[in-house]
């Protein structure tokens, strides 16, 4: 997800990951809104008393739990019409709104306060990431409002660390771009550019792959372009 997220052109400030308590969620739910302006958490959305993420969220926003019809909708397609055992999926934060599960059986929850949003998935990877593809994306692409490249570059060195040596200055210019080395032979390089207008972007690439071509021996090139 942070990679999906990082690829959009967004900037992953914070990956927490806490136990399934009150206090420890609370934490991180204030630590991860006072430095960022989108906040996507996962798990502790099932049926079980440890499931306790919508309470303490709810709680640590000043929000009630209350019993959303469209999620118990959802949860009446999956199961049936008896869904005493289920029921506790469909209290959710008061103004949220729920997130269909294709895969499994528990809605997210979209919800915005103050100004920021949240996105509450199950921790369940085949249902998180089902529901990250097919609606949370096309979410934040409308918040984005940017144009980004993937640049994939086959490097002609060996050594990660070498490539990450001569790269540091060209990293250090273009801090709002994103440079992963990856530890493969030879090493390879992922650079993530953003940029406001189709045109600016252009020529962003361009100059930082020039940039490159001149500290690093490069044997290929692949740039993958999202509008």
């Amino acid at each position: 997800m942070a990679r999906n997220l990082t690829e959009m052109g967004f900037n992953v400030v914070r990956i927490i990951v806490v136990p399934d308590n009150y206090e420890d969620i609370a934490w991180a739910v204030k630590e991860s809104l006072n430095v960022s302006d989108i906040l996507i958490t996962t798990g502790g959305l099932g049926f079980t008393k440890d499931d306790v993420t919508l309470e303490a969220i709810a709680k640590t926003l000043g929000l009630k739990l209350v019993l959303n019809l469209e999620a118990l909708d959802m949860i009446k397609r999956k199961v049936g019409e008896n869904i005493a055992s289920y029921s506790k999926a469909a209290y959710l934060p008061e103004t949220s709104k729920p997130l269909f599960n294709p895969v499994g059986v528990s809605p997210g929850v979209y919800l915005e306060i103050m100004g920021k949003k949240m996105f509450i998935l199950p921790g369940v990877p085949s249902e998180m990431m089902k529901m990250f593809e097919d609606q949370v994306k096309a979410v934040l692409a409308s918040v984005l409002k940017q144009y980004s490249a993937r640049i994939i570059i086959v490097t002609d060195h060996e050594k990660e660390r070498e490539v990450d040596e001569r790269i540091s200055e060209i990293r250090a210019k273009y801090s709002d771009s994103y440079f992963k080395t990856h530890a493969s032979t030879p090493v390879q390089l992922s650079v993530v550019i953003s940029s406001s207008s189709t045109i600016e972007l252009e020529n962003k690439v361009n100059e930082i792959l020039s940039k490159l071509r001149e500290v690093i021996r490069i044997r290929d090139v692949i740039v993958e372009k999202k509008e």
